[in-house]
């Protein structure tokens, strides 16, 4: 899984969101940039807000949930940002935005929930003994729906956090671009991730 982010105190200068997403648009094009993935369907998270206490506050919830690097590094800047003096802050010159790989385990709740199940098989197969192949398909079926259950019941509810969920089916860099650089507001704090 790769992702590529941007948030409004990586950029050069102040900018509006539409700005940022028009630079996150142009690194996602950009053939040199390392680590870019093979395929480029993917989910747009953005969040805006007229303040950065605000933008803080939206960032906090997806964090607790899903903590995403730039988003935790986006809230911790803005929560400053909200009270300190703008001429006191050390602002950034410019970044580059490049792709990043991350594993389905470097994620807290995915990790969490593969330890829970793994602790909870353990525990299951040392409490019972399973005498027959049958016995032993049956009580995976049950366990599968279970969690199945478990996961139905543990989703997160994007819209509740004020975090933009968008889905983008994009067969190549350019369309999937395309589709991030539409995206945006006039507002000055903001965070996206792809």
């Amino acid at each position: 899984m790769h992702n590529i982010a941007l948030c409004y105190h990586q950029a050069a200068a102040p900018c509006s969101m539409q700005e940022g997403a028009q630079l996150l648009a142009s690194a996602i094009k950009d053939d040199s940039r390392t680590d870019k993935p093979a395929s480029y369907g993917g989910l747009l998270l953005s969040v805006s807000a007229t303040d950065p206490a605000a933008l803080a506050s939206k960032l906090e919830s997806i964090n607790n949930y899903c903590p995403i690097p730039e988003f935790i590094a986006c809230g911790q800047y803005a929560k400053s940002d909200s009270t300190l003096e703008q001429t006191k802050l050390d602002t950034y010159d410019g970044q580059s935005i490049e792709w990043q790989i991350n594993t389905l385990q470097n994620l807290l709740p995915l990790r969490e929930q593969l330890i829970a199940e793994d602790l909870a098989t353990v525990n299951n197969s040392g409490q019972q003994l399973i005498t027959t192949i049958d016995d032993a398909l049956t009580q995976a079926a049950e366990l599968k729906t279970a969690r199945d259950q478990r996961l139905n019941q543990a989703q997160f509810a994007a819209k509740s956090s004020g975090v933009d969920v968008q889905l983008i089916t994009a067969g190549t860099a350019k369309q999937l671009a395309d589709s991030v650089a539409t995206k945006g507001s006039d507002q000055t704090y903001w965070a996206m991730c792809v």
